[in-house]
């Protein structure tokens, strides 16, 4: 199955979908697989993520949860979408907060194809302090791996 999307998935359950064509670069090192009680098959740990996703305005990266009734995602129903495609600014979120939960790799009608769990730093239950991204012209970076 070819990937078309990936989903980023914060810590309070919000999270936005990414076009691949957005995508210049996504690795993420040895995975090992991965159980527990919520979360199906094809679930894994990685090692550490690097993620550079484009952006074509500084607007993208301009986002305030405050300016809508609804958050990005969290439930079936919500009139909001939270697909980069539909609302550029929502790149913005990843900014806002160091809190990266997992990423979804998912296909053309938004299935699952794999998901994958960057390292969490245990300092916080709420920002990731691995986390770290960088702003350079029309490039977001996002590196999430273990401070050795």
């Amino acid at each position: 199955m070819e990937v078309k999307y990936i989903e980023l998935i914060f810590e309070n359950c919000e999270s936005i979908i990414i076009p691949v064509e957005r995508i210049l670069k996504f690795e993420y090192g040895d995975l090992k697989p991965f159980t527990n009680d919520f979360y199906e098959e094809n679930a894994y740990l990685a090692e550490g993520v690097e993620l550079e996703v484009l952006y074509q305005e500084e607007s993208d990266l301009v986002y305030n949860p405050f300016d809508y009734d609804e958050p990005l995602g969290m439930f079936v129903s919500n009139p909001m979408s939270n697909k980069v495609e539909d609302r550029p600014n929502i790149l913005g979120r990843i900014l806002n907060h160091s809190d990266i939960v997992c990423i979804d790799l998912l296909n053309e009608v938004e299935s699952r194809i794999k998901l994958i769990y960057p390292p969490w730093s245990e300092e916080d239950d709420y920002n990731n302090t691995y986390e770290k991204i960088e702003i350079e012209e029309g490039k977001l970076k996002i590196t999430i791996k273990k401070i050795k």
